[in-house]
């Protein structure tokens, strides 16, 4: 089969998948918690295997498709004949067809024709904001962005890792739903995503973002649907760049590349997104100053993983585990030396630790301030959404970074979403929402009509002022960790109550589960209203409601569940992540 055709078959089942939003729902009833899951079922899709060598929308690798930055191939284009599912680092510009069947927006949309800007911030804590609450001045940028838009208090991510993060608000759909849970699961081409849905209503797509261990790139299906992706070396001026040779840019280089694109776009509408990795771990630009730092944590940010793969043992750690299935990627049992000295150190290194991430933080912001003048120099309507991927712990409860635990200064995020015609700019809202909304939100908004089988609901009512609940439950699925005989952890998220299925227990008393497991896991529950913090487990006083949250999770795992692509990381890859902080035993796995 021609390229040609496996691009028309492809954009023939993608408009399949959006004619069947009618399907029949599938209604979990609770055991007294007030409803549970609804979910859309879709006729089954059967979507051809590309073809090796071939990008989603059925180019061809070439002259002008998954070009590297210096002219040839990079490391990270589609895998190629006697490559199958291997993820490789590495920049480059890729590309793939805008579908030649163009539908018409519905009438009646809150924002038809509107570009739409969405941005994805890597371990974003909601708390480190103004907008949010934060003191210091950080986030000029957001907080103005706020201003003018609605800002959602309990939007939660769905995962704590970037990956199976960025997979749900691409395609609407719980980790169980797409099977990406872990590094080693990439996207099946049979689950619509929604830069191919804004595709197929005209919209010119594009996506930006550094190379650097996210999941967002071709290797992992993240690509698929966006005419245009740049995935570019990162700035010196970011913690993933600290490295590099010459003099450090202005701040906002990373988001440089999508601004100049948007500059240039036509009249026509776009769809861009920017992930930006700014905020994401070691937080530093810049080694310390000698005596600046008494505590240490500074230079042990500097050095974080240089060494990573040197000397270790077996066993990965929290939050800086690589995780996946496979062989030579490890359970984790250790702590990380940066856990240790904080440990030692005490108050005086945690505080410092958090005054990094507030430093990251404000970098991050003015990567999201050249974009957003971008916008505004083009001057037309335009929704903007901006959420984190996940949060990050800071300490919170024993942890630190992210991965692992489940907490709320993980898995609850900024949402932020800025468009014309909104009722009330500047407004928070308190209802539970979840990443997977995203998606129908933006299809809604300009008048695409949205997959089947998604699990998120749009939220165009609440942005008209709507304060009606949305949800009954929402999920936090997966982890950077081995998954040990297949036990997932997860949040399962049932107002007012929050269910945390995590290895490592209920917080800094290190009891497991406070009196209740599940598949040789401590599970914890908390109750938000009266304990937002999570300090005090209630999942053996309350475990009627526990085994209820639990069973409602296995229900849909049951009902929707599947494998994701199977991948195999390459070990350039693999040094990538553990130069990022997450570690694997050594060699390749």
């Amino acid at each position: 089969m021609s390229s040609g055709q496996h691009r028309h078959q492809r954009l023939g089942f993608v408009l399949v998948a959006l004619l069947a939003c009618s399907g029949a729902a599938l209604l979990f009833k609770g055991l007294g918690l007030g409803g549970g899951f609804s979910v859309g079922i879709p006729d089954p899709l059967s979507l051809p295997n590309l073809e090796a060598g071939t990008t989603p929308g059925g180019s061809v690798l070439g002259p002008t498709h998954g070009l590297g930055l210096d002219g040839r191939a990079p490391a990270g284009a589609p895998p190629v004949p006697g490559q199958p599912g291997m993820v490789q680092p590495g920049a480059g510009v890729f590309g793939s067809d805008a579908p030649s069947e163009i539908k018409d927006v519905q009438s009646g949309a809150m924002c038809p024709g509107c570009d739409v800007v969405l941005i994805t911030v890597c371990s974003l804590r909601k708390d480190h904001l103004g907008a949010y609450g934060f003191a210091a001045e950080v986030s000029p940028a957001i907080d103005a962005l706020a201003a003018r838009g609605v800002r959602y208090e309990r939007a939660y991510s769905a995962s704590n890792f970037t990956l199976a993060s960025l997979t749900a608000v691409l395609t609407g759909r719980y980790g169980s739903a797409t099977g990406v849970t872990g590094w080693d699961k990439g996207l099946t081409v049979d689950v619509p995503t929604l830069a191919e849905v804004m595709g197929i209503y005209g919209y010119q797509t594009a996506a930006f973002t550094t190379d650097a261990p996210s999941g967002f790139r071709p290797d992992y299906g993240l690509d698929r649907g966006f005419q245009h992706m740049e995935i570019t070396a990162p700035p010196r001026n970011s913690p993933d760049g600290r490295f590099r040779g010459g003099e450090k840019e202005p701040s906002g280089e990373a988001a440089r590349p999508a601004s100049e694109w948007l500059a240039e776009a036509d009249e026509q509408p776009v769809f861009l997104m920017l992930h930006t990795r700014t905020a994401h771990f070691p937080f530093v630009v810049d080694p310390p100053d000698d005596g600046e730092d008494p505590t240490g944590m500074r230079q042990l940010l500097w050095e974080a993983g240089q060494a990573e793969a040197v000397g270790r043992e077996d066993q990965a750690m929290p939050g800086m585990a690589g995780g996946t299935a496979q062989e030579g990627v490890v359970e984790i049992v250790r702590q990380d030396p940066l856990q240790v000295r904080v440990n030692q150190v005490g108050s005086p290194a945690s505080t410092v630790w958090r005054e990094t991430y507030a430093e990251a933080v404000r970098l991050m912001d003015d990567d999201v301030a050249t974009l957003l003048e971008a916008v505004k120099q083009r001057g037309r309507p335009t929704m903007v959404v901006l959420v984190a991927d996940h949060g990050e712990s800071l300490n919170d409860h024993g942890e630190l970074l992210h991965g692992d635990a489940f907490f709320d200064g993980v898995i609850n995020v900024p949402l932020i979403i800025a468009m014309p015609g909104l009722s009330g700019p500047g407004r928070s809202m308190d209802m539970v929402v979840s990443q997977t909304d995203i998606l129908p939100t933006i299809l809604d908004a300009v008048g695409a009509s949205v997959p089947a089988g998604i699990d998120g609901v749009s939220l165009i009512s609440s942005l008209q002022g709507d304060e009606t609940p949305v949800h009954s439950v929402v999920l936090s699925e997966g982890g950077v960790a081995k998954l040990e005989d297949g036990v997932l952890p997860g949040a399962v998220i049932s107002d007012p109550w929050i269910l945390l299925k995590q290895r490592r227990g209920c917080g800094l008393s290190r009891t497991p589960g406070r009196g209740m497991m599940d598949e040789g896991m401590p599970v914890c529950l908390f109750n938000h209203d009266t304990d937002p913090g999570q300090q005090r487990s209630l999942a053996g006083s309350e475990s009627k409601v526990a085994s209820e949250l639990l069973s409602r999770w296995r229900n849909f795992r049951t009902a929707h569940g599947r494998v994701g692509q199977q991948k195999t990381l390459s070990p350039a890859f693999i040094e990538e992540l553990q130069r990022s902080g997450y570690d694997f035993s050594t060699g390749a796995p």
